[in-house]
Formats: structure tokens, sequence, C-alpha cells
């Protein structure tokens, strides 16, 4: 949850700066075809620009701190809170930015399992997800060294 949570903010923000500066003259009229091309949408070009700036600062996020982050010290900002990093499983050395950003788009196929992945590391014998296996990586709690 922590890691997601500046995602979270970016996309309220996205949203907000996007209603915020809408094309008020479109409020008026529930059919806004009469008062011509601008109202189309009633999304202006500044809520347009703020609505991708916002999105671009959430994608530099999840990179920062997935891919930079996590692939350097093995620890996402919600990894280091909780006290475990993702290491390779035969090494036990940081994954680096490529590896990590690929651990996390794995996790994708742990949502198509519905869920089966992310509980697979409750009777898996080295805790791993369907990600970690992929990737051979497994979490390990920070104090831990190989």
């Amino acid at each position: 949850m922590v890691d997601a949570v500046p995602v979270l903010v970016f996309a309220a923000a996205a949203i907000g700066l996007m209603w915020l500066t809408r094309i008020r003259a479109c409020d008026g009229d529930p059919s806004v075809t009469d008062m011509g091309p601008q109202c189309g949408t009633g999304v202006s070009t500044v809520g347009r620009a703020s609505f991708l700036a916002m999105w671009l600062a959430a994608v530099g996020y999840v990179l920062w701190n997935f891919g930079h982050r996590q692939g350097r010290t093995g620890s996402s900002l919600g990894k280091s809170l909780l006290g475990v990093k993702v290491v390779d499983a035969a090494t036990g050395a940081p994954i680096g930015f490529a590896r990590s950003v690929i651990r996390q788009l794995a996790h994708v196929l742990e949502l198509l399992t519905l869920g089966l992945g992310y509980l697979w590391p409750l009777w898996d014998a080295k805790h791993q997800t369907f990600a970690d296996k992929l990737l051979q990586t497994v979490c390990v709690p920070v104090s831990e060294t190989r």
C-alpha cells in the first residue's frame, strides 16, 4: 500500500486538475452541442496538459521506486518500511533496474490467476510469488545476508 499511495495521489491530482481547469461555459448546457466545438468534452488544454504531467510524474515515481531504488538497493519505499528486500535467489545481490521493472510487470500474471500467485508464498519453500519464480528472485529480511 505504501508504494501505491503516491501513484494514487498523482492520479487524483491529474483528475482534479483536469476538472478544476475545465471549460466552465460547458457546465450549464447538458447538450453542449449548441456551444461550439470547444464544449465537445469540456476539457481545457491546460487540463489535458495537467493530466499528462501528473501521469508522467506517476510513471516517473514508479520507475524510480521499483526500477532504480528497488533494483539498486533491493527495497522499494514500502519494502524498506517492512524491512524486506528483493534479491537474486542464487547470489543474494540486488537485481538491477531492468529485472526489477520486469518483476513488477510480471505481477500481472498473479492477477490473471485470480490472486493465486500472490498467495503462493504461503506454502512455497522459498516463499516466492509467480513473478519471483519467473525472474529467480526472492524476498528476504534486510538483516539477512547471503
